[in-house]
């Protein structure tokens, strides 16, 4: 199912068919690494897709999301988001032939102004490791705040993009 487009991209549910591909993109060292769920073994990317199948974004719960090209539906990363009472938890990867050309930016950018259109009073946090400086910066450009305090000596910080305030 299609969540949403923009002008390159597509975010939709996984295909079953996406599975293999999905079990190799989560083995490459440069995904892997910013893994905090860590889970990369196939049932659990079996699981994954057959959990969040006909799901969106305004479900309560935690899937995962396809981003594909719009004109070949090539897969070219994933979006988690986890909807809780108060906020949601985002988590991202765009592919490493796909870096560096604004695909992150663009959709993301396309699922907060949906998010904030939706739930306009609700609080979108991200976790992202502390030496993911891209990452880091893309949730700056994106309005995102890193100002909760950390634990000291977690491998983790905490961006957040307040409702009210978007």
């Amino acid at each position: 199912m299609e969540i949403l487009t923009t002008k390159r991209l597509r975010l939709r549910n996984f295909l079953d068919s996406e599975e293999d591909e999905l079990f190799h993109l989560y083995q490459e060292e440069s995904i892997r690494h910013y893994m905090h769920w860590g889970k990369t073994k196939r049932e659990d990317i079996h699981y994954l897709i057959a959990n969040s199948k006909d799901r969106t974004p305004l479900d309560s719960g935690s899937y995962h999301y396809a981003v594909s090209l719009l004109k070949s539906d090539k897969l070219m990363g994933e979006i988690s988001l986890e909807k809780k009472t108060d906020s949601f938890l985002l988590g991202y990867f765009i592919r490493k032939e796909g870096q560096g050309r604004g695909y992150a930016y663009e959709i993301l950018s396309s699922l907060l102004s949906r998010l904030d259109r939706d739930f306009p009073e609700i609080n979108v946090e991200a976790i992202v490791d502390k030496d993911n400086q891209k990452s880091r910066r893309l949730l700056t450009k994106l309005g995102f705040h890193n100002d909760i305090l950390q634990i000291e000596g977690s491998p983790y910080v905490v961006y957040s993009l307040y409702g009210v305030i978007r």
